[in-house]
């Protein structure tokens, strides 16, 4: 079972959180303690997944920053916490500026640091949308240290970007070997698994995810949109009921409102994407999903307005 499989992993995965924070304390003879436990405390936020604490964890690495300005993993992370908030929280065009800032200066400071050439081909990625850039950060995080996980899934991602679903998928799997219980890193999977087409495998993971988080929204909603994929109607009402009872950002919103709209709810579905437009006022939603909820309620002339709204903002 799925419970067996996470009981099963949850050594393995503490286990490379300790190996990690214990390397990188005897890498650093000086460690200045007050700023790795301001690091600590940014880490733990940033694995909440809230709004709240992702702003939280940006604070604690600032802070960090500034009792040691020139450890590079202080500048990787908060470059890793700008990234976070980005998809769902806050627009691009607002915070990936300082996401790239930041990685920029941990390169500079420790070109050997495999975590800073990661985010920078985030940036790279998502923000500059420089594919040749990209590769070569992650390509150079890979060869520092091919373990990983977030170098993995990074790769993956500049794959699918490319349509190289075949290899995006095989460096998912070794994300999920690295690092099996990473919400976030399977949240950003999901979508490799779904625009690759593989719905199946789709739904498979996105069942794996709710078991390790059940109370997360976003794998309820490409849950939703692979079954109406396939054309199952009640299964896709049942993800999408779930979705909208989690959820927590107007972007899980719009993936909804789409899924509802291509099996035919299209009073729901315009109603949750009005829903979405509304908090989107005072929170980003990335406009090509808003686009995706128009294409399916069959509104051409919107869909064309939020794509070019999206390019605008750099929506990721």
């Amino acid at each position: 079972s799925i419970q067996r499989e996470i009981a099963e992993k949850i050594t393995h995965s503490l286990s490379i959180q300790l190996l990690s924070a214990a390397t990188s304390v005897s890498a650093n003879p000086h460690l200045n303690l007050e700023s790795y436990d301001r690091y600590l405390l940014g880490l733990h936020a940033l694995g909440e997944g809230t709004r709240e604490s992702e702003t939280r964890a940006i604070q604690y690495f600032q802070e960090a920053i500034a009792k040691d300005p020139k450890d590079a993993r202080l500048y990787a992370a908060l470059a890793g916490a700008y990234d976070a908030v980005t998809p769902y929280y806050s627009p691009p065009a607002e915070v990936m500026p300082k996401a790239k800032q930041a990685a920029l200066r941990a390169v500079e400071l420790d070109p050997n640091l495999a975590s800073a050439h990661v985010r920078l081909g985030y940036v790279r990625l998502f923000f500059d949308w420089d594919w040749s850039a990209a590769e070569l950060e992650y390509r150079r995080a890979l060869e520092i240290n091919p373990s990983l996980p977030e170098a993995q899934l990074g790769y993956a991602n500049y794959l699918g970007t490319l349509g190289r679903f075949d290899e995006a998928l095989s460096r998912v799997q070794q994300a999920y070997l690295l690092d099996p219980l990473a919400l976030e890193s399977r949240e950003e999977a999901l979508w490799i698994y779904y625009f690759s087409g593989r719905m199946p495998e789709t739904v498979e993971q996105a069942r794996k995810t709710i078991e390790l988080e059940p109370a997360a929204s976003l794998p309820y909603a490409i849950l939703a949109m692979a079954y109406a994929q396939m054309g199952q109607r009640a299964e896709t009402l049942g993800a999408a009921e779930n979705a909208v009872r989690l959820a927590d950002r107007p972007s899980v919103m719009a993936t909804t409102a789409a899924a509802l709209a291509r099996i035919g709810q299209k009073h729901e579905a315009k109603q949750l994407l009005s829903k979405a437009l509304e908090q989107a006022k005072e929170r980003y939603v990335c406009r090509f999903l808003v686009a995706d909820a128009y294409v399916e309620l069959g509104d051409t002339e919107k869909a064309l307005e939020s794509l070019e709204q999206g390019f605008l903002e750099r929506s990721t």
